[in-house]
């Protein structure tokens, strides 16, 4: 397999320009903003500048250009994304002096093939060796980025390549908006069933939290490890991110002493409606339910289990009616804090906020639905699990120059 270094495969670097604030005219001008982890661009918010005429004849994007991030990144995305330029539009459009276009030799590479495999030097950690930080920025060195090589099989098989891995990531696209899809028929199915939480113009009955509740358990607070468990076999107390709105994350742990005093009711099982009661992240009022049971992971002192009693309310019903936008602005307004310290939510305060609660019967039947819908997305997400590293591994054999084409 030949093997060839990327600044002999391109045939022009183009410079980004800014140019001047646009009035009612200007061309597009695609910014880091624009761009996307997985090669494509996002051009929902492109702006316009003014750009001298002889600039925009010289710079401007044709279709199959590869744009290069040169400034931007951060501390867990490094510097040096890439997104291909396809777009179909009269529109003129350039990009900005973060970043640089670069022009394939169409003679001697398929240039969505050259894309695949420089997105594969960014998702690897390969471009990071070629970043230095300045002032805060992360900044490609793009003359030494250039130096890497790549694999090179001929130009049909090139095509080839491009459209298995083209083909991969329309899947997971496909598997992605197929999630995304059930997350908001359940949404809209709440809203149906049962009205805004906040207007309640179904009129349904008024109570306070604590009337459907046994009670709010606090987690507790050990000396922890500043590393995830190995393994499911070792006892964990989870992470404040392991709860967002609506999901439970079992991986955002902290290794705890193996040989420290467990307290058992702090596991998590299936069925309960945990609450993130601290303002860490923004997180503060996210509730999660559980679906099925972990071993070996405790409650942090910084999420609540909310103890409801299942005849008078469902903890499916509870966790939408906390995580709708509306009423979780509202359960944030209850969080509080002295000088200095983190806001969060007392038991006392949660407990007394005003809920509506319709027939336990139609929670019931919203539950089942919400049931049925998970286990479909439970299989959509393995499945995308499953094609994402199916595109992973035909990434790297593809950059190895591993990956076979049929004759």
């Amino acid at each position: 397999m030949k093997f060839e270094k990327l600044t002999e495969l391109i045939d022009e670097r183009i410079t980004g320009e800014w140019g001047q604030e646009a009035d009612f005219s200007g061309v597009n001008v695609i910014r880091t903003t624009n761009f996307t982890n997985d090669g494509k661009l996002d051009l929902s918010n492109v702006v316009k500048r003014n750009i001298e005429k002889k600039k925009i004849e010289k710079k401007s994007l044709k279709k199959g250009d590869i744009i290069i991030e040169k400034s931007g990144g951060g501390p867990t995305q490094p510097v040096g994304r890439v997104v291909y330029f396809d777009v179909e539009s009269d529109g003129i459009f350039l990009c900005n002096n973060f970043t640089t276009i670069l022009r394939p030799k169409l003679n001697l590479v398929n240039s969505k093939y050259l894309l695949y495999q420089m997105l594969y030097l960014h998702k690897s950690g390969r471009s990071k060796r070629y970043q230095n930080k300045t002032t805060g920025i992360h900044n490609l060195n793009l003359e030494k980025y250039l130096q890497e090589k790549i694999a090179l099989p001929p130009l049909p098989d090139q095509l080839h390549i491009a459209n298995i891995l083209s083909k991969a990531e329309n899947l997971i696209a496909q598997r992605k908006e197929s999630i995304r899809l059930l997350d908001e028929f359940l949404k809209s199915t709440f809203f149906e069933m049962f009205g805004d939480p906040v207007r309640n113009e179904k009129g349904w009955v008024i109570n306070t939290l604590d009337s459907v509740l046994d009670g709010i358990d606090n987690g507790w607070s050990p000396v922890c490890l500043n590393k995830p468990r190995n393994n499911e076999f070792e006892w964990a107390i989870l992470k404040l991110g392991s709860v967002s709105y609506r999901r439970f994350n079992p991986d955002e742990n902290k290794l705890l002493d193996q040989n420290i005093k467990i307290n058992k009711e702090l596991v998590p099982k299936k069925g309960d409606l945990l609450f993130s009661r601290k303002n860490t992240y923004g997180l503060v009022g996210a509730s999660a339910y559980i679906f099925e049971d972990y071993d070996k992971l405790l409650l942090p002192d910084t999420i609540f289990k909310i103890k409801y009693q299942s005849d008078k309310v469902s903890g499916l019903f509870l966790c939408f009616l906390f995580n709708d936008l509306k009423f979780r602005n509202l359960i944030q307004s209850l969080a509080s804090g002295t000088a200095g310290s983190m806001p969060n939510i007392s038991k006392k305060k949660l407990s007394k906020l005003k809920i509506f609660l319709p027939p336990i019967s139609l929670q019931t039947q919203f539950a089942q639905i919400v049931q049925r819908t998970e286990a479909l997305r439970s299989q959509y997400q393995q499945s995308l699990q499953e094609l994402e590293n199916l595109y992973g591994s035909l990434s790297q054999k593809a950059f190895r120059g591993e990956l076979r084409v049929n004759a």
